[in-house]
C-alpha cells in the first residue's frame, strides 16, 4: 500500500555551497543511501494509530516511490529512534517501542518491495551477530569471521564461512567451512577483500621461520589455501602495514599500498609497539597476480615536515591511513592518506591532514609524484580541544597486541566527512565534530577563497535533532536532522 505526506520544497544559497531543502511530516526519522537511490522513513500517527512511512528518492531528492506500513496501537512518542542497515542487500528498518525488548524489521530488496515484516525479535538474537568477532567481512548472502582460541599452548586463529538460511526470516547463518592458520606465530589476521571465488587475507606472523606479513588467498566454495604470498624479501625484517587494496577484475590481480616500517621504527615489545618519528614515512606498493606471484614491488620515502605549534617542543610521529586506490590506465597509481599525529608523549594519533598520492610509471621503474607529510594547523584548530574525553578525530588502539589495526579501523568520530581536489588542483574539505559544551554537531567547509583557506559553517544541528550526513557523489552530500517532533529535513548540496 502505498500513500503521501505533505513535504516541503526549499532552494538554499549558502557562501559558495548550493542546496535544496525538503521536509517529510515524519518521526523518528532517518534517512540512507541504498542502491543508488535515498530512502528516507519515520512515523507518523494519528488519532492513537502509528504507521511507517519511507520514501525512495533520487539524487536530487525527487519521491520516486512510497510505501507505509500500519503499526497499530500507540503514538510515535511511544518509540525509539529508528535506526537501519543495508546488510546482505537489503535496506533493513528496525522500529522498537519504549521500554521494550523486542523490534520490529521491516525489509526491503533492491526493487524497493517489502519481503518481510518480522515481530518481536529478541534484540540479544537479532542477526545474530553475537556468532561473530569484531573481524569480519560481508559479501552478498556470505559471512567470513575471524575465530581465536587460547590455550596454554598459545592462540589459536581460525576463518570460517557462514551462509545465510534467509532473506525473509531473522538473518540466521550456517556454518559452512573452517580453515585453521597454523598454530605457531600467528599475531593478527585482516580480511579484507572477498569475492564469488576467493577471499584474502592480510596476516602477520611473529617469530619462527615464516616471521613476516602474508597474503593468504583461499578458495570460498571449500576453505581450501591456495596460495601464501610473503610480502617480504628473503631475510628482510622489514614490517608491512596494511592500508588500502585495488582488487583488477580483469587482470585477477590484488594490489596493496601502506606503511612500512624497519626494526627501529616500528619496536616490537612484550603487549606494545612503539612506533618512532624518523623524519620520514615509507610506503610500500606491490601487484601479486592470479596466481599468487609478486610481479610489482616498490618502495616510496616521503619526507616529513613536522610543524611544532604551543610549547610542545618534543617531536610528533606521524602514520598514514590509506584509502580510496584506484589504477590508472597509463599504469600508474592513485591513493589518499589521512594523516594522524600523536603528540610526544602521548596516547592517541589524531587527524591533521589529507593529501593525495600518485604513482607514476618511470622507465623500469615506478615513482612517486613529490609529497611531503605535514599537518593542517586549520584543520588542528577546528576541532582540537583541551578534553581528554573528546574522540573527535582520535584513533586509539583498542588492545595494546594488535595495534596494526589503527591502520584500519572505524573511527568513533571522523573529521573529515569529505575531501576532494578543486578545479584548480586545491584540497577541500568537508569536516563535522561533535562539541560537548554546545551538545551539537557542527559541519563546516574548508577551502580556499581568494587564495586564502577559509572555514565556513555548514550546519550546527543540536545532537537530540538526530543529525546525519551523507556523501552522495564527488560533488554532492546530504545532511538530514529532525528539526522538530513531527518534521524530519533533508538539505542536498552541491560543492
Amino acid at each position: 500500500m502505498k500513500n503521501k505526506l505533505v513535504y516541503s520544497f526549499i532552494f538554499l544559497f549558502v557562501f559558495k555551497i548550493s542546496g535544496q531543502q525538503k521536509q517529510f511530516d515524519l518521526s523518528k526519522g532517518g534517512c540512507r543511501l541504498f542502491n543508488g537511490n535515498i530512502y528516507t522513513y519515520g512515523l507518523s500517527g494519528k488519532k492513537n494509530n502509528t504507521v511507517f512511512y519511507i520514501y525512495k528518492q533520487d539524487l536530487k531528492l525527487i519521491v520516486l516511490d512510497s510505501h507505509l506500513v500500519e503499526q497499530g496501537n500507540g503514538t510515535p512518542e511511544n518509540y525509539l529512534q529508528i535506526y537501519s542497515d543495508t546488510l546482505h542487500d537489503h535496506l533493513n528498518l528496525y522500529l522498537q517501542k519504549k521500554e521494550k525488548k523486542a523490534v520490529t524489521i521491516l525489509r526491503f530488496n533492491k526493487k524497493f518491495e517489502l519481503v518481510a515484516t518480522l515481530e518481536n525479535i529478541d534484540i540479544a538474537r537479532l542477526n545474530n551477530t553475537a556468532m561473530f568477532s569484531s573481524e569480519v567481512l560481508y559479501f552478498r548472502n556470505t559471512v567470513y569471521s575471524i575465530k581465536t582460541e587460547s590455550d596454554t599452548s598459545g592462540k589459536q586463529f581460525y576463518l570460517n564461512k557462514y551462509q545465510l538460511k534467509s532473506e525473509t526470516t531473522n538473518f540466521d547463518y550456517e556454518f559452512k567451512w573452517q580453515f585453521p592458520f597454523e598454530r605457531k606465530n600467528i599475531h593478527s589476521a585482516h580480511i579484507f577483500h572477498a569475492d564469488k571465488s576467493f577471499v584474502f587475507l592480510f596476516v602477520m606472523v611473529s617469530g619462527g621461520t615464516k616471521n613476516g606479513q602474508w597474503i593468504l588467498k583461499i578458495e570460498s566454495g571449500t576453505g581450501k589455501l591456495l596460495k601464501a604470498t610473503k610480502l617480504n624479501d628473503k631475510g628482510e625484517t622489514k614490517a608491512y602495514l596494511f592500508g588500502s587494496f585495488f582488487a583488477d577484475k580483469n587482470y585477477k590481480s590484488i594490489t596493496l599500498v601502506g606503511q612500512k616500517f624497519s626494526e627501529a621504527e616500528l619496536n616490537p615489545r612484550p603487549n606494545q609497539w612503539v612506533i618512532s618519528s624518523t623524519g620520514q614515512l615509507t610506503v610500500y606498493a606491490i601487484e601479486i597476480d592470479s596466481l599468487g606471484e609478486i610481479v610489482t614491488k616498490a618502495d616510496f620515502r616521503i619526507p616529513i615536515n613536522d610543524i611544532k605549534t604551543g610549547m610542545k617542543k618534543g617531536p610528533n610521529t606521524y602514520l598514514l591511513r590509506l584509502n580510496d586506490l584506484t589504477k590508472r590506465a597509463a599504469g600508474g597509481l592513485t591513493f589518499t592518506g589521512d594523516v594522524f599525529k600523536i603528540p610526544h608523549p602521548g596516547i592517541c594519533y589524531f587527524y591533521t591532514n589529507t593529501l593525495v598520492f600518485n604513482i607514476v610509471p618511470a622507465e623500469d621503474k615506478l615513482a612517486l609524484e613529490k609529497n611531503t607529510i605535514s599537518p593542517n594547523l586549520q584543520v588542528e584548530d577546528y576541532y582540537i580541544t583541551t578534553d581528554k574525553l573528546d574522540l573527535n578525530g582520535k584513533l586509539c588502539s583498542d588492545t595494546l597486541n594488535q595495534q596494526e589495526r589503527i591502520f584500519y579501523k572505524t573511527l568513533t568520530f571522523p573529521v573529515k566527512q569529505e575531501f576532494k581536489l578543486d578545479a584548480d588542483k586545491n584540497p577541500i574539505w568537508i569536516l563535522g565534530k561533535h562539541t560537548t559544551k554546545k551538545n551539537s554537531v557542527n559541519y563546516s567547509f574548508l577551502s580556499p577563497v581568494k587564495k586564502v583557506y577559509q572555514l565556513t559553517t555548514i550546519e550546527e544541528i543540536a545532537e537530540q535533532n538526530n543529525p546525519n550526513f551523507i556523501s552522495l557523489s564527488r560533488d554532492s552530500f546530504l545532511i538530514s536532522s529532525q528539526p522538530e517532533e513531527g518534521k524530519y529535513q533533508l538539505k542536498l548540496y552541491s560543492w
